[in-house]
């Protein structure tokens, strides 16, 4: 875990008057929401949304016709097995015919068995596009936010040693473990009337065809990112994020 800095740290470009709920703020967190780096980038946003899929299905659907092949349904349905029992013995050939008639257009579909019942829900997506720009200085404005960003982004490090065997003969079994990489942080995002977390960022992009100055650093970047939550989201999870009394500028720790 980095250790915090004695003054809190806000990167962010100069956004001047514009209003403070245009602009995200982002900040490392543990699972529970605590802040754990005392470091924030804010990002003027251009585009965003929330997605949520919730998965439902109806696993009653042809509980009614289980025994009828799918084949002999759509000729009842369609009238057509009518021809089909007129050949059929004459005793009893009439009567086929009548019932036929009887279910031409019907199905067997009803409310019971096309009832939905709920299966499961995919983590909610958060797709942003958060917007840096350089009015007086393109490395404090552009670069240093988004190098941070980046630095959340990555894994925290990444094992050089790829055998168990080859770690217990370098480290002994103290160190020794299946797991001895370091995964990328958690986050929290303010923005607008929520704050969301935690959330891991799926993938970010660098457009590099941005403009540069004359010394080759970016004066605007544009950076679409795809956040989601960690898990699933219930009830109480969305009364959470409308609950905004989390330090964002400073070191507060919930």
């Amino acid at each position: 875990m980095a250790t915090a800095p004695d003054k809190p740290v806000v990167l962010s470009s100069d956004w001047g008057n514009l209003s403070p709920h245009l602009i995200a703020s982002f900040w490392p967190v543990d699972r529970k929401g605590k802040r754990i780096e005392d470091i924030t980038v804010k990002a003027a946003i251009t585009e965003s949304n929330l997605e949520m899929s919730l998965n439902w299905s109806s696993p009653f659907e042809n509980q009614g016709a289980q025994n009828i092949t799918p084949t002999l349904q759509q000729m009842v349905q369609s009238g057509s097995i009518e021809g089909l029992v007129g050949k059929a013995d004459s005793v009893f050939g009439s009567d086929l015919q009548r019932l036929a008639h009887g279910l031409e257009g019907r199905t067997a579909i009803t409310k019971l068995n096309s009832t939905q019942v709920f299966v499961g829900a995919a983590p909610a997506t958060f797709n942003v596009t958060a917007l840096f720009r350089a009015w007086k200085n393109p490395v404090e404005e552009v670069h240093k936010p988004f190098d941070q960003l980046m630095k959340w982004v990555l894994p925290v490090e990444l094992s050089e040693e790829g055998s168990l065997a080859a770690r217990l003969l370098q480290d002994g079994f103290k160190y020794a473990t299946t797991f001895p990489s370091i995964a990328p942080v958690l986050l929290a995002v303010k923005y607008k009337d929520a704050t969301y977390w935690p959330l891991v960022i799926e993938s970010i992009s660098k457009d590099t065809n941005s403009p540069v100055d004359k010394h080759g650093k970016f004066v605007e970047l544009t950076v679409p990112m795809k956040l989601t939550t960690l898990a699933a989201i219930d009830r109480a999870d969305w009364s959470r994020y409308l609950d905004n009394n989390i330090g964002v500028n400073s070191g507060q720790r919930r």
